[in-house]
């Protein structure tokens, strides 16, 4: 660390799923908290809203790193148009703006369902990956209320997590595959008190 301060980390949601989840996790006794702030984090109501957002908390300054966590939508045009801005307007080169997502492909789900076995989602269709929901978790007919979201949430527990994170390993973190995350990445960044990912990304912001 720079100073002995805690280093303030700021997660953009892009919904429910992925601020449920990632506020769960982050409560976790693997997490450094000793060492890294988490505010809860900030759920944006979709994807449409997260530059605005990341935007609004770049230029505040109060946060040490502001991070998006999001489904990467098979590596959709709009997903990659979101990356694309993001790049363009912070960073000096535009491929860089990639490095503060926190993405699962096709959706958010996979990282959750990971916890529970081995899944592959090829579709972002609530409707189409039910089935498997309800088979790994037991809740029915899916479709991404607060009630479903917190009811596959409470059943992920910290005494599973290495057998996620193993499951995570063998999966790509090419956002142009399918299944892919690089959720681990980020996780065992939290697990470390080691803060030089977080000057890595600001030392490629634009200057001003």
């Amino acid at each position: 660390m720079i100073d002995d301060r805690k280093r303030k980390i700021l997660i953009i949601s892009e919904g429910l799923e992925e601020k449920i989840y990632i506020d769960k996790i982050l409560s976790f006794p693997n997490i450094k908290t000793n060492y890294y702030s988490f505010d809860p984090s900030a759920n944006v109501k979709g994807n449409g809203k997260i530059v605005a957002r990341y935007q609004y908390e770049i230029q505040t300054g109060f946060y040490d790193v502001v991070l998006i966590f999001c489904d990467g939508d098979n590596g959709s045009e709009q997903f990659k148009e979101i990356v694309k801005t993001i790049g363009n307007i912070f960073f000096e080169n535009i491929e860089d703006g990639f490095k503060v997502f926190i993405f699962a492909n096709p959706t958010t789900m996979q990282i959750l369902l990971s916890h529970f076995g081995d899944v592959a989602l090829k579709s972002v269709g609530k409707k189409s990956n039910a089935a498997v929901i309800k088979k790994m978790t037991g809740v029915q007919n899916y479709d991404a209320s607060k009630q479903q979201i917190e009811d596959i949430v409470k059943q992920i527990h910290f005494k599973d997590l290495s057998t996620f994170k193993e499951r995570l390993r063998t999966m790509s973190g090419n956002i142009d595959e399918t299944p892919s995350t690089n959720f681990l990445l980020f996780l065992e960044r939290f697990e470390k008190e080691n803060d030089s990912w977080i000057e890595e990304i600001n030392s490629l912001f634009k200057k001003r």
